[in-house]
């Protein structure tokens, strides 16, 4: 009798692929997940970031879109776009949040992971959790995000360093790991200067597994200069 069951470096690889840009129903299974797995680093980066009234928000890889309502209620006058390059995650995203789009509240784009689809100077505020690890071109793509950003506005980038990525076991197949430092340095030739590197810790499941561990990440906040 034939197994379909995968083993543990397929079921590592598959795993990686679905992070990366979530499809089909795992993906759709996964992105549920993810808004708890990245609940606390979300939080923490929206605090980071200080929103304030009339912030304009842009988020790289918001997923499903299951917490607009949350982001949506921590000031006055807000509008969020969230940028996506999962068709998949694009189209729930939309379909979850279809009210808040009609109020004019927030929107929704697909992209190719390189260039974004704004206008120069159009964004207050700009965040991205979990995503660093899947950037094709990384120093280009934060050059993109310092064009968005109007004069003072600032970005937060939220993700797990070095040491603890290596830990876990699928991060070995399409993952570009940093530390705040290595993200720093492709910013030399921006208009962006470093206003916090927080470094915080929570408990979380290790992906792919049922094992508890203390997740080690950091919040790196950049601000563009007047």
């Amino acid at each position: 009798m034939s197994s379909t069951r995968q083993n543990p470096a397929e079921q590592a690889k598959a795993l990686a692929s679905q992070l990366k840009c979530p499809m089909g129903d795992t993906g759709q299974e996964l992105a549920h997940s993810l808004n708890l797995w990245n609940l606390p680093m979300i939080v923490s980066a929206l605090n980071a970031l200080g929103i304030e009234e009339d912030d304009r928000i842009l988020e790289a890889g918001p997923g499903n879109g299951g917490l607009l309502n949350y982001v949506l209620s921590l000031a006055e006058n807000l509008h969020y776009d969230g940028v996506e390059i999962s068709p998949l995650m694009y189209e729930q995203a939309r379909a979850a949040n279809n009210v808040f789009i009609a109020e004019g509240l927030a929107e929704y784009a697909l992209y190719d992971g390189v260039n974004l689809p704004y206008e120069d100077g159009i964004f207050t505020k700009v965040l991205s959790v979990n995503t660093v690890y899947f950037w094709e071109e990384p120093a280009w793509l934060l050059a993109e995000m310092c064009r968005v950003l109007t004069a003072g506005g600032r970005v937060c980038l939220s993700f797990c360093e070095k040491d603890f990525m290596k830990t876990l076991p699928f991060t070995k197949y399409g993952f570009a790991l940093y530390d705040a430092a290595d993200i720093v340095a492709l910013t030399q030739e921006l208009p962006l200067h470093t206003v916090a590197v927080q470094h915080l810790h929570d408990m979380a499941v290790a992906g792919g597994s049922a094992r508890l561990v203390r997740r080690d990440y950091v919040n790196l906040v950049l601000e563009k200069e007047h």
